[in-house]
């Protein structure tokens, strides 16, 4: 969009930070905390670092990179609070390929994954959950600079029963003394956070046989094992029992809740437990082509209730965040912006989808300090996007520069 880009960019449409100042002129600016967007603002960068938000002004003359930033809107870098990086979305058997597949060859439609994420304008994603704990290396190869890809918050293995769901990305236990063991064993090898499983998949047994897996007790336990250490706690919890456990254990989220009914819906809000409902994963999988009559039909029903589940915690005030759940046949990485635009169709505003994958995304991960603002101090997480997200949330998909 602009001659002044040329030498700063390389051939695709993410930037290196460099040790120098660049200044993003004349920006439509969506902060990720504040209600509205401001006009002809300029964001000036040290190295990595956002230094200052002023006004636009003149700035001829200064040793920076300046970019013109007319006619497109500067955010966040995005945030995907629910990620399988290491299953391969382009193939019809991503649990299969994982498990056929070298851990070498694995990491090489990981790190694709991790890539099309980042040019998609995601900057940070939590994992959830990775066989043989694969997101470790991934994680850290990214760290280095070794391949391009978010910053990745990993939780090695999910934790679950023998047979259970999560025995496809994690690590099976039962019984209060081996899960205790696996979840030392995660912080032992290097969690960032922890993932455990408590209940079955609807979309993989259907909505009525979605039960759980995890008792209140077992919950319980991994919860202050996971305080023990200082780390977050993420819960896959499906049906209302399940998500009623994890959200009176206090975990730190609770992912899909897919059956929720309004019990356990108002768990959450009483717990203070973040929702992350993962809903683009049911309206692009009804998208697809090839899926049976059968499974369409579940589908259809779990939508519903999935649907309404979200809806309900919107109502409630819960808070809501965004994430692709990405690793399913075709629910690619670089679809966090379908399910920001799905979460507005679902009840929240504009501003507040867009807040649900920056700074309150931010806030659930315990990283706000350093991202999900735009403002002076934070990190230099940015992306700029073709035309302005309040008028319509899909020029998202429509990212400019990171």
């Amino acid at each position: 969009p602009s001659a002044s880009w040329s030498g700063h960019i390389a051939s695709d449409n993410v930037r290196l930070s460099k040790a120098m100042q660049t200044i993003f002129q004349n920006c439509r600016l969506i902060d990720g905390a504040s209600a509205a967007a401001r006009e002809r603002v300029d964001v000036i960068v040290d190295g990595s670092q956002i230094r200052a938000v002023e006004e636009t002004r003149p700035r001829d003359g200064l040793d920076a990179t300046l970019v013109d930033c007319a006619g497109l809107t500067l955010l966040p870098g995005l945030i995907d609070c629910h990620a399988h990086y290491t299953l391969d979305p382009w193939s019809a058997d991503p649990f299969g390929k994982v498990w056929r597949e070298s851990d070498a060859v694995a990491i090489t439609y990981a790190a694709r994954a991790a890539r099309v994420a980042l040019h998609a304008g995601i900057t940070t994603t939590r994992d959830a959950g990775a066989p043989r704990q694969l997101n470790f290396a991934l994680r850290d190869a990214i760290a280095k600079g070794f391949i391009p890809g978010p910053r990745l918050l990993a939780p090695g293995c999910a934790i679950t029963i023998t047979g259970g769901h999560g025995r496809l990305f994690g690590i099976e236990a039962d019984g209060m003394d081996a899960l205790q063991q696996a979840v030392r064993a995660q912080m032992r090898d290097g969690a960032d956070v922890i993932k455990i499983v408590a209940s079955e998949a609807a979309m993989l047994t259907g909505p009525e046989a979605a039960v759980e897996e995890l008792s209140q007790e077992e919950i319980n336990m991994l919860v202050s094992e996971a305080r023990r250490r200082g780390l977050r706690i993420f819960s896959h919890a499906q049906n209302s029992t399940s998500v009623i456990r994890s959200a009176r254990a206090k975990v730190d989220s609770v992912e899909h809740a897919f059956l929720a009914n309004q019990e356990a819906i108002s768990e959450l809000r009483d717990n203070a437990v973040t929702l992350v409902p993962t809903l683009a994963v049911t309206e692009v999988t009804l998208e697809r082509d090839d899926l049976s009559p059968a499974f369409r039909e579940r589908m259809l029903r779990i939508r519903d209730k999935h649907c309404w589940s979200c809806e309900e915690a919107i109502r409630q005030g819960i808070n809501v965040v965004a994430s692709t759940d990405c690793g399913e046949p075709q629910i690619f990485p670089n679809l966090l912006w379908r399910d920001i635009k799905v979460l507005h169709d679902r009840g929240l505003t504009k501003m507040g989808a867009i807040q649900a994958a920056t700074s309150k995304a931010a806030a659930l991960l315990g990283i706000d300090g350093m991202v999900g603002r735009v403002a002076a101090g934070k990190q230099a997480d940015l992306i700029l996007v073709q035309g302005n997200p309040l008028d319509d949330l899909a020029v998202l998909s429509k990212v400019a520069l990171v």
